[in-house]
């Protein structure tokens, strides 16, 4: 019987994780693995409620929102380089990065850009 706990792992270790999956897939997505390193990880998990007064027990997978920023700038080259389904194939690399452990399934998944300040602004 598998144990489930419902944790998720460190954002950095997740980065890694997503950056090993894109190096495998080969091709074009080399190029993006290594921007994953200057990616930020936001987890917005769904709360589930597994223990109704009355229920029985049912075990059930979470679902989690998950939204990577990055940088301006490499937020503009990954916006001109993915299209509907490579999203999809970003978000499935993401599903598989995260432990089965986790208890976690990727709901919705996005990604962002972080506006920088000119420096001396």
């Amino acid at each position: 019987m598998a144990s489930y706990t419902y944790e998720l792992q460190d954002p950095n270790i997740l980065l890694s994780n997503i950056r090993q999956g894109l190096v495998a897939l080969g091709g074009g997505w080399t190029e993006l693995a290594p921007l994953m390193r200057e990616g930020h990880v936001e987890y917005r998990p769904k709360k589930i409620n597994p223990m109704r007064s009355g229920y029985h027990y049912v075990y059930q997978r979470a679902k989690l929102d998950l939204i990577i920023y990055f940088p301006e700038n490499i937020f503009e080259h990954l916006l001109e380089w993915f299209d509907r389904e490579k999203l999809e194939i970003m978000k499935a690399v993401v599903q598989s990065s995260l432990p089965k452990r986790s208890g976690y399934d990727v709901n919705e998944f996005h990604i962002r850009g972080i506006i920088e300040e000119e420096a001396g602004a």
